[in-house]
């Protein structure tokens, strides 16, 4: 990849644009090196006229208005995240379950259980941990933003960076949550505190509207996780009891 393709791919990676528009840009940053390649100029001093990728590409987002997401968009992307770390939650707790009814002796069932659930306790906790700032900065979206046709994004339209997406995560972690997210009907881009914090929002995909089965999807994914613990509970349940 030479220095003209890898400048078009950085201003491109930070546009938040339909498709049309981001076609277009790329048009036309393609047509100023090969303007300057007829005019003897390098890809370097072409690029010293442009700017840096993200000046170009904040250039080019600033011409267009967000759609940010409304708190309820963002509150069952939320049911949809949830629902799938619950789900996969359910395994350790199946095995927990299974460690209360597997073998005559406590001393022998810890023995056994005691490594493989540790293992499997400790994958969850880091899931629960990295799942959202992983993923909204790698992607700027979750799966539960994914399937709602959202993403966050610097207030600028820009991808958002490690830090950004921990710093807007805080108030999960220390299970404040829901205090952070009354912010969103004070505000005028529907942000959370820390997202004011971080300098973040929360918008719909450009040229995309969130389809009708997503918001059923992510409803039942929190359903269907409870609906698998209630039965992991009537099933181990009464045998841990006995034993």
């Amino acid at each position: 990849m030479n220095t003209a393709d890898r400048y078009v791919d950085d201003v491109m990676r930070n546009v938040f644009a339909v498709a049309e528009d981001r076609d277009r840009l790329q048009a036309d940053l393609r047509s100023h090196f090969s303007e300057g390649e007829a005019e003897g100029r390098t890809p370097r001093q072409v690029i010293a006229g442009l700017g840096t990728p993200e000046e170009v590409a904040a250039a080019f987002n600033a011409e267009r208005e967000l759609d940010y997401a409304s708190f309820w968009q963002r509150l069952v992307a939320f049911f949809g995240d949830a629902g799938l770390l619950m789900c996969l939650v359910l395994p350790v707790l199946g095995l927990g379950l299974m460690a209360g009814v597997v073998g005559e002796e406590p001393g022998d069932i810890a023995i056994v259980w005691l490594i493989p659930f540790g293992l499997l306790f400790l994958a969850i906790l880091g899931l629960g941990i990295f799942y959202f700032p992983l993923l909204e900065a790698h992607y700027g979206k979750t799966l539960g933003k994914r399937l709602m046709r959202l993403r966050v994004v610097r207030e600028t339209g820009s991808p958002i960076g490690l830090g950004q997406a921990f710093v807007r995560r805080l108030s999960f972690y220390f299970d404040m949550l829901w205090v952070d997210a009354l912010f969103i009907f004070f505000t005028d881009k529907n942000q959370r505190a820390l997202d004011i914090v971080a300098k973040t929002v929360v918008a719909q995909e450009p040229g995309k509207r969130t389809p009708g089965w997503a918001w059923v999807v992510c409803l039942l994914l929190p359903a269907a996780a409870m609906c698998c613990l209630l039965c992991l509970i009537a099933l181990f349940g009464p045998a841990c009891q006995v034993s």
